[in-house]
């Protein structure tokens, strides 16, 4: 299991620390918000997704990190 620390970029959540586990992430992309705000989605194997502020490059970087 290999955590990773993002910044939560969802509303009413802007701002917060945010732990996802890697082995259960399927994939990330890139996604703009209805104020024009660009955040990275991490879609989740349960279906779950996290908005976050990081872009792709920076959890890329993270989750290479220390395997």
């Amino acid at each position: 299991m290999k955590l990773i620390k993002l910044t939560n970029a969802a509303k009413g959540r802007i701002g917060e620390g945010l732990i996802l586990n890697t082995d259960l992430i399927i994939s990330f992309f890139e996604h703009t918000q209805e104020d024009g705000t660009k955040v990275t989605v991490a879609f989740g194997m349960n279906g779950n997704s996290w908005e976050v502020s990081e872009t792709i490059e920076e959890i890329s970087e993270l989750c290479l990190k220390n395997p």
